[in-house]
């Protein structure tokens, strides 16, 4: 089974045509991805109620997930409605977009503590270079909330990926994502922690067949074939529990 972590579906932004839903579904089937993990463009309580709608025809190729911002005043009521009237399975958090740092631990209390208590999912955006946001941030983070999977979007992309790589070593319930990863970063977790990577590809920015097409040349790289197959889809069986 193939699954890509890292999908944003279009609700009702304009320019972001390649990623409505029916296409969306296309690329799948041409690249032969069985599952994606999808949230919205953007955060707010319409967008997800949209998303919800999109892809419950598709439940059995969709894990939606909600976009919160943690500022809002209701990001707790906007998850607990997203987890338990539209049956998402956790949260998307963007610390640029929504201006907040992973640091912040006080301010993600309200939500984490939800996350932590069901055994949810997390997944935030980590690229290096900005100061809301970094690899290390997220040790305190998963030691925090220790029954969160927390997938580190990115991986610290560009400068930052040897310190993602040593968070994920060390936290079991941090992982990474290869999105926007560059070739050799996905070499480098090939062989050092290949148990702990979901593919993404952070679609519509970048194509389903460059990710896939990036882990088999790294693979070869390094001859990490069966590694390959974990990060494509066998680790994100393995942590959920997914049937094949």
């Amino acid at each position: 089974m193939i699954i890509d972590a890292h999908v944003h579906i279009k609700t009702d932004e304009e320019g972001f045509e390649r990623s409505d839903i029916k296409t969306v579904l296309r690329k799948m089937d041409e690249n032969g991805i069985d599952k994606v993990v999808c949230f919205t463009l953007g955060s707010g309580l319409e967008k997800q109620k949209i998303l919800a709608e999109l892809v419950k025809p598709y439940a059995d190729r969709f894990i939606p997930i909600a976009f919160i911002n943690p500022n809002d005043p209701d990001a707790k009521e906007q998850l607990l409605y997203a987890l338990d009237t539209l049956g998402f399975n956790g949260v998307k958090m963007h610390p640029w977009f929504s201006n907040f740092s992973v640091a912040n631990i006080e301010l993600l209390r309200p939500i984490f503590e939800i996350l932590d208590e069901r055994k949810l999912y997390a997944v935030i955006h980590c690229t290096s270079e900005d100061y809301r946001v970094h690899p290390v941030m997220f040790e305190r983070l998963g030691n925090t909330f220790p029954n969160v999977t927390i997938q580190m979007a990115h991986m610290g992309e560009v400068m930052a990926g040897e310190y993602a790589i040593d968070v994920a070593k060390r936290v079991p319930n941090v992982y990474l994502d290869t999105s926007i990863t560059s070739f050799m970063a996905v070499t480098d977790v090939l062989e050092q922690c290949p148990d702990k990577v979901f593919m993404g590809t952070d679609y519509p920015f970048y194509e389903f067949s460059m990710e896939i097409m990036k882990q088999k040349l790294a693979a070869e790289e390094v001859n990490k074939h069966e590694e390959m197959k974990m990060i494509m889809g066998g680790n994100f069986q393995r942590v959920f529990g997914l049937k094949k």
